[in-house]
């Protein structure tokens, strides 16, 4: 069998193994080996999927019962993250190098190698760059897009990563930024990864806003329950969105809204007490005493908000306030002043 390029230099103790005698990984179907096929075995049984730490692969990973010889390290594991597959001829000459009683049922049987391994996220290496981003001149809190879809590195399970960012620059006119990020992993002191990554992109300035948790519909209000904060680009946050909770809680939509969005003042209202062409009660505001007459909305409001109202007895046009559900007051001096 030729030598694969994954498995040169696989073999680390004597040379009667020959390197490339491992089956890279396919992605198609294989059979790998069972308790069925060892089942009728003495001696050693072999385990059908190993998952080493480190950078080797050992007799005992791969076999099972005694090993008359001594355990030790007889091939280089894969990288971190890969597998790779052993086969029936590779695993039949192993054994019978270090003297193990084994012998393939099938050619078919096959052992998966896998190393373990542990993921440094496109988000753990953004929030290692802001700090150097803010410190010539980035925006603080800023949104950072970078321009690859993604940054993350697989590392060796058994290694401690650090990141080192380097060759810092940002321009504030067109938010570009670029950088070098150094990613080293140690293992029991010695340096088992490094990687010199470039990383560009923007970072956009961001505002902290209320927005709706999920969508509400015409006509609801909206409940501190259905609020919360997040912050987006300050490029998004059109004039007249609101940006304090409190301006919000409590209002009614005027139209469906949608949730994770800014909210415009026009999108909400104080909740209607009065729609138009109901019937309400009119109370004139004089010195000495109060008046009341029967009269019909001629525009919806809510509390606070001043309305059209028609006195059905005079018939004449009145502006009142809203104060209560189906009750408006008319200042009779402003009313009188308006004439």
């Amino acid at each position: 069998m030729k030598l694969t390029a994954w498995f040169l230099g696989t073999i680390l103790v004597l040379t009667g193994i020959a390197s490339g005698l491992a089956v890279p990984a396919r992605a198609d179907t294989i059979q790998v080996a069972s308790t069925y096929d060892e089942a009728e075995i003495k001696g050693n049984t072999i385990n059908p999927t190993i998952s080493v730490r480190g950078t080797v692969v050992r007799i005992s990973d791969i076999f099972n019962g005694p090993i008359p010889r001594g355990d030790r390290a007889i091939l280089a594991a894969p990288a971190p993250g890969e597998r790779s597959i052993l086969d029936a001829t590779l695993l039949s000459r192993i054994a019978r190098l270090y003297g193990l009683d084994w012998k393939p049922m099938s050619r078919d049987i096959r052992v998966i190698v896998k190393r373990d391994s542990i993921t440094l996220s496109h988000a753990e290496i953004l929030a290692e760059l802001r700090p150097a981003l803010e410190a010539i001149g980035a925006p603080k809190d800023a949104e950072i897009r970078a321009t690859s879809a993604s940054l993350a590195m697989t590392l060796p399970a058994e290694a401690t990563p650090t990141l080192d960012v380097g060759q810092v620059q940002y321009d504030a006119r067109t938010h570009i930024f670029s950088a070098m990020v150094d990613v080293t992993a140690t293992a029991d002191g010695r340096v088992v990864f490094t990687q010199q990554m470039p990383v560009s992109g923007r970072a956009f300035a961001t505002e902290r806003v209320p927005v709706l948790t999920s969508t509400i519909d015409r006509g609801e209000i909206i409940q501190p329950d259905n609020v919360t904060y997040v912050s987006l680009r300050s490029n998004l946050v059109r004039d007249g969105a609101i940006t304090d909770a409190f301006s919000l809680i409590g209002k009614q939509a005027r139209r469906q809204i949608k949730d994770g969005a800014p909210i415009k003042t026009n999108q909400v209202r104080n909740p209607v007490l009065v729609d138009r062409g109901d019937m309400v009660v009119i109370y004139y505001a004089l010195k000495t005493m109060n008046l009341t007459a029967k009269g019909k909305a001629l525009d919806a409001g809510g509390q606070g908000d001043v309305i059209r109202v028609l006195n059905t007895k005079s018939n004449r046009t009145l502006m009142a306030k809203i104060v209560q559900p189906n009750q408006v007051v008319v200042d009779v001096i402003t009313q009188t002043a308006l004439r």
